[in-house]
């Protein structure tokens, strides 16, 4: 079994208090935010599925290719 971009940011958000997702920039993104009190919060994982206008390096415009970013 393969493991896919929605099964990261779920089991994240369902096993981890004050956990926000956020999408922005073709990426999703999840932030600790308990309350709401940062406009973002603080980064903890972003999931980037495609390649940006200052990103082609990785070539995710590849099937089933993505990239994890852990801050």
């Amino acid at each position: 079994m393969a493991i896919a971009p929605d099964d990261i940011l779920k089991y994240c958000l369902d096993n981890f208090d004050g956990l926000v997702e956020i999408s922005s920039w073709g990426e999703r993104g999840i932030f600790y935010n308990p309350g709401g009190v940062l406009k973002r919060g603080v980064y903890i994982l972003t999931i980037k599925e495609k390649d940006g206008d200052n990103d082609r390096a990785s070539r995710l415009d590849r099937e089933d290719v993505w990239r994890v970013n852990i801050g």
